[in-house]
């Protein structure tokens, strides 16, 4: 990835973590972006403050008794420069003096210096994780429009095992450029449960021969980190798919062919509250499956396959639907976006539907880029090409729009 304009202030507090915080300086830095470390006297005993002067170039702050920049303090001179401020990672110290608007240290002073939403990135057992202060604090920085990454399931360092582990430095520098392209505000997603469909489908006619598409899994993948940053709990079905995950998922269910992928759906879709079909499901399947390869050399020179439909998951699922589900579709089309996204709206009860014109370049499968017309029953909105993350945002804030118009 590339940061080239990036110029960030990279807030390190003592979690045991904070030794990740280099790799994502040194990510930065490699990728021509800019890194100024800001550590806690904690955190500088845990990381020297040296090893982030080696890799970014620039002194760290530790103190601010001692100021580089000549008749102007540090929390000043450096919150000026800076165009994205990122605290990675996070304890629960640190996240209730930023609630508290407290300046006890360098970092809590320069946050409370910066005019601007924090990247912030939580870490701690998963006890202390919990609390319902952690909680609360976490939800109180979220309304006031810093993104929250993280934190992922897992083990942690003190051999627990739950939410509270680091997020993946990847998903950390996704949030960091986001937020430097001024990404739109997330909604808030709290207290909803979000079931997101994902990649393409196998169809096999033979063990090792299949129907698939190109679906790689991005958009959804973009759409469960960002409403885990908007403070839903979220469950994935995934088809195959080789991208990595957002480690805090309330469910993983990864499935091969159509078939599967509805079971899974059906199976978990009385616990969510909204559910987004992003998945590539493949349409027909071979009418039978044949045990052992077929030879190229014993067979034919020409072979007439025999395809079945496979189930259509959204359309099972809107059978069992419950009142006030909010279901999401997406319909990639080469040709009239906006009539074929209303039919299909029509055929599965979607709320919802992102048309994409996948024969433009950049829109398509396989790209780290998207664009969509976002059509809702009464409406239609056009969102450029951007990052799938970004549409992403963009969808869940008309997710949020339908949910609050049910409450009214």
């Amino acid at each position: 990835m590339i940061y080239q304009g990036l110029k960030l202030l990279l807030g390190v507090s003592s979690s045991i973590a904070a030794y990740r915080a280099l790799d994502v300086a040194s990510s930065i830095i490699k990728g021509n972006g800019e890194v100024r470390a800001v550590l806690t006297p904690n955190a500088a005993r845990l990381v020297a403050p040296a090893a982030f002067d080696a890799i970014t170039g620039k002194r760290t702050i530790a103190s601010l008794w001692e100021s580089s920049h000549a008749g102007e303090m540090d929390h000043l001179a450096a919150t000026k420069w800076a165009n994205v401020f990122a605290i990675v990672p996070a304890t629960a110290g640190t996240i209730a003096r930023l609630n508290a608007g407290l300046a006890e240290d360098a970092l809590s002073t320069l946050a409370i210096a910066w005019p601007r939403p924090l990247v912030i990135a939580p870490a701690m057992n998963p006890t202390m994780f919990q609390h319902v202060t952690v909680q609360e604090n976490l939800a109180r920085l979220r309304a006031r429009g810093h993104r929250i990454v993280g934190p992922a399931w897992g083990p942690t360092a003190c051999g627990d095992k739950g939410q509270g582990r680091l997020a993946d430095v990847e998903d950390i520098l996704i949030a960091i450029v986001d937020e430097l392209r001024n990404k739109p505000q997330l909604p808030d997603l709290a207290g909803q449960h979000v079931l997101i469909t994902s990649g393409p489908t196998r169809e096999f006619a033979d063990p090792v021969r299949c129907i698939t598409n190109p679906s790689t899994g991005r958009m959804g993948i973009a759409l469960a980190r960002q409403a885990l940053a908007a403070g839903a709990k979220v469950t994935m079905v995934t088809g195959p798919c080789d991208l990595t995950f957002p480690g805090n998922l309330t469910k993983l269910v990864r499935v091969v062919t159509a078939e599967e992928m509805k079971q899974a759906v059906l199976a978990h879709l009385p616990a969510a509250t909204i559910a987004i079909f992003a998945a590539a499901v493949s349409d027909w399947r071979p009418a039978a499956s044949a045990s052992q390869k077929a030879k190229k050399e014993d067979g034919p020179s020409e072979m007439t396959l025999h395809l079945v439909r496979t189930p259509d998951v959204a359309t099972e699922a809107n059978k069992q639907r419950k009142p006030g589900q909010i279901f999401v579709g997406f319909a990639a089309e080469t040709e009239n976006l906006v009539a074929n996204a209303r039919d299909k709206m029509q055929r599965k009860g979607f709320d919802l539907v992102a048309a994409n014109p996948v024969a433009v370049e950049g829109a398509g499968f396989a790209s780290d880029t998207n664009q969509a017309i976002l059509v809702r029953r009464d409406s239609e909105r056009e969102v450029a090409q951007t990052t799938k993350d970004l549409l992403a945002v963009e969808i869940l804030a008309e997710v949020s729009a339908l949910a609050a118009a049910q409450t009214t």
